[in-house]
């Protein structure tokens, strides 16, 4: 799959104009030619909610709501740029979560994409130690110093957090929200959040003097 959405979309305001195709997010090298085919239907990059989702194929199933829905062509793109940028662990955070929040509207999955790093997601019970140091990171932002995994108990971190109790089964995993919230950094009609694009993926230990070390996954969790 070459695309992280694929989107059969129809102008709302002129049916007749037919459907159009379009993978997300949109390839450089066809921006272009996207760009006149939208324009062609009285489509195109305007905030204007001006597109009827009438099909959705994505590796994130729970995308497939917006089917029916009215979108524009920007949302559409950010949101596929966003969980494009996803490591794999991000991927089955971001499914969990909207499906343990049923979301349903293209603002909450954009919303979602920046917080749901602090939810813990277990998808094998047969490593615990992996399990409480994925989940003690996720509860800092996703970097701790040296020192603290190294003293950290994964296995008595895991116990903790499964005998809580707070967890919820999902397809995608048992997933434990960690008092996340769904922050609303982007609102209908106003402008995207900014981020970087992530592309690399780099263990780092950043010291500032002797006992002071830090251990960081870049790139880090957007702020």
């Amino acid at each position: 799959m070459s695309y992280v959405i694929q989107a059969v979309l129809s102008n709302s305001q002129h049916p007749e104009h037919g459907q159009i195709t379009i993978p997300f997010p949109i390839p450089p090298e066809q921006y272009d030619q996207t760009i006149e085919m939208l324009q062609a239907m009285e489509l195109g990059f305007s905030r204007n909610w001006e597109c009827t989702v009438d099909g959705l194929d994505s590796r994130f199933p729970m995308l497939e709501a917006l089917q029916g829905t009215l979108v524009n062509v920007n949302q559409l793109d950010y949101l596929a740029k966003r969980l494009d940028g996803f490591s794999t662990g991000e991927d089955n955070q971001f499914k969990a979560m909207a499906h343990k929040l049923g979301l349903d509207n293209i603002k909450d999955f954009i919303n979602l994409t920046f917080c749901c790093q602090k939810a813990t997601v277990i998808t094998d019970f047969s490593d615990l130690e992996q399990v409480g140091r994925e989940h003690y990171m996720n509860l800092h932002g996703g970097c701790a110093r040296t020192e603290e995994l190294e003293d950290l108990d994964g296995v008595e971190t895991a116990h903790l957090l499964i005998s809580d109790g707070k967890g919820t089964i999902t397809p995608y995993g048992v997933v434990y929200d960690n008092g996340m919230e769904l922050e609303q950094l982007y609102k209908e009609g106003g402008p995207f959040p900014d981020y970087l694009d992530r592309e690399f993926v780099i263990l780092l230990e950043a010291s500032a003097g002797e006992g002071q070390s830090t251990l960081l996954i870049l790139p880090d969790s957007p702020a």
